[in-house]
């Protein structure tokens, strides 16, 4: 029993370390709003597939996509 809880406590240290549910969170946010946003905002249709580079989606990422996208759409007026 106590080889148990020493291992569960080395798995519940080693989550912390490495900020694992930090990271599990993150991806859960990203997948839930990143593209719902950019179908809000107009900047994606439902059958467009985004790209992903491999990298996380910062704010600064997802400001700069939108502005690039918005120009877009503005330059046809």
């Amino acid at each position: 029993m106590e080889a148990r809880s020493s291992r569960e406590l080395q798995a519940r240290n080693y989550l912390e370390k490495h900020r694992i549910m930090d990271l599990l969170t993150y991806l859960t946010s990203a997948l839930l709003f990143f593209r719902p946003a950019l179908k809000t905002l107009g900047l994606c249709t439902a059958e467009e597939v985004l790209k992903d580079d491999g990298h996380g989606v910062t704010f600064d990422k997802f400001r700069n996509e939108v502005n690039k996208r918005t120009q877009e759409i503005w330059s046809a007026f």
